[in-house]
């Protein structure tokens, strides 16, 4: 959710469209026949992990969901400058409170906040926007499944496991 000016509001919205963040992926490996490989109980059989990138999305609601690799909540936090912004104030956390049962979000977890509390964002991540001007409030994580995902791509078909963003 965001308040404040709009200008700021603005160049923090086109800073959070452009991130990019490192996504793992496991192959599920194939035969000769292109046949996906499975495991005696069924599951696929996956090869290395391959380091890839993927793009945050940030998706407006007016208030914002914002879809990420679940590895990198500390950095999304930081590179906002709002991973100091706990507690939440009174006046927000209600809303906050309603809003989360209303998306199927959770609080986000403590750890992750006392492992990032009393850094500065550069400490963090080589990402940061200005937020003089606006607030940003974050009001929990919905965690996206992990699993097995199969894509159709010119090439053929394509087999991960890996989270679905």
């Amino acid at each position: 959710m965001t308040r404040g000016i709009q200008q700021s509001r603005d160049m923090w919205k086109t800073f959070m469209q452009a991130q990019w963040f490192r996504f793992p992926q496991k192959p599920i490996l194939k035969d000769d026949k292109g046949n996906f490989l499975k495991n005696e109980d069924g599951t696929y059989k996956y090869g290395e992990e391959v380091p890839t990138r993927v793009q945050g999305a940030l998706r407006p609601i007016e208030f914002w969901e914002y879809v990420f690799p679940e590895q990198s909540l500390q950095e999304v936090l930081a590179m906002q400058n709002i991973h100091k912004a706990f507690p939440l104030r009174p006046e927000v956390n209600n809303y906050a409170w309603i809003l989360r049962k209303l998306m199927g979000a959770k609080k986000i977890p403590q750890a992750v906040i006392d492992a990032i509390k009393d850094k500065e964002p550069w400490q963090i991540t080589d990402k940061s926007i200005p937020t003089q001007g606006m607030c940003v409030y974050p009001l929990g994580i919905r965690l996206d499944d992990t699993h097995d995902y199969i894509f159709e791509t010119p090439q053929g078909k394509l087999g991960f496991y890996q989270e679905g963003l």
